[in-house]
């Protein structure tokens, strides 16, 4: 079974400008240096004096193990935080191809990841998910991010970027496809956006970079 979305480059009418793609790209490119520069200043200190013990009592005697467990445990951490950032900074460079005005800083928006005026006018206060996962908590605070974005006169809208099948969808509900539609102005963009994500890691092996970063810790260790 095929988890990962299918894109047929051969039949991609292109409609993003070669300017976009190119901020798209190079903002992607930008990430795995990223995630190398944090592994590598991840000290030898920062493990032998980590908040949890028993950690290190586990693996007592296997002190590889004990180094690759927080070099793999960096390397995940770092992906993932840049990876909650990734969505958000491509959805501005798409709003702006469209003469949209991006309003805010990330940090005066909360509990909203983006907000945005189109030139139709109209002001749209984003949450942006890769799943729709609700339970009881989720669904009273995004009925209450809605209910405080429509009091003050702006669209709502709640975005999965990730094509997911929703029964019963609401209408204010953006999904997959007609998200990346909204925000990038057409059909195709979900596809060419997905075709530049899939070029990021390209000639790049994690597992090298654990490797090289707990071989050298592991040195330090033992002198």
């Amino acid at each position: 079974m095929d988890i990962f979305y299918k894109i047929d480059e051969r039949r991609l009418k292109l409609t993003l400008s070669a300017q976009t793609k190119y901020e798209i790209n190079e903002y992607l490119q930008s990430l795995i240096p990223a995630v190398i520069s944090s592994v590598n200043q991840l000290t030898l200190n920062e493990i032998i004096n980590h908040k949890n013990p028993l950690i290190r009592e586990m693996f007592h005697n296997n002190p590889k193990e004990f180094i690759t467990f927080f070099v793999m445990e960096r390397v995940e951490r770092s992906f993932v935080t840049l990876m909650g950032n990734m969505i958000e900074n491509i959805v501005e460079i798409l709003v702006q191809e469209q003469g949209g005005e991006i309003l805010s800083t990330r940090k005066d928006r909360k509990p909203y990841d983006l907000k945005f005026r189109l030139r139709n006018g109209k002001e749209y206060w984003l949450e942006i998910k890769s799943i729709l996962n609700q339970n009881k908590s989720s669904k009273n605070s995004i009925h209450l991010s809605r209910e405080k974005a429509l009091k003050q006169g702006k669209e709502f809208r709640l975005c999965i970027y990730y094509p997911t099948k929703i029964i019963n969808k609401e209408d204010y509900i953006l999904v997959g496809e007609e998200f990346w539609s909204f925000v990038g102005g057409d059909k195709t963009t979900q596809a060419e956006v997905f075709s530049l994500i899939r070029n990021t890691a390209k000639g790049f092996s994690f597992m090298t970079l654990v490797n090289n970063r707990v071989k050298i810790l592991l040195e330090e260790y033992m002198e």
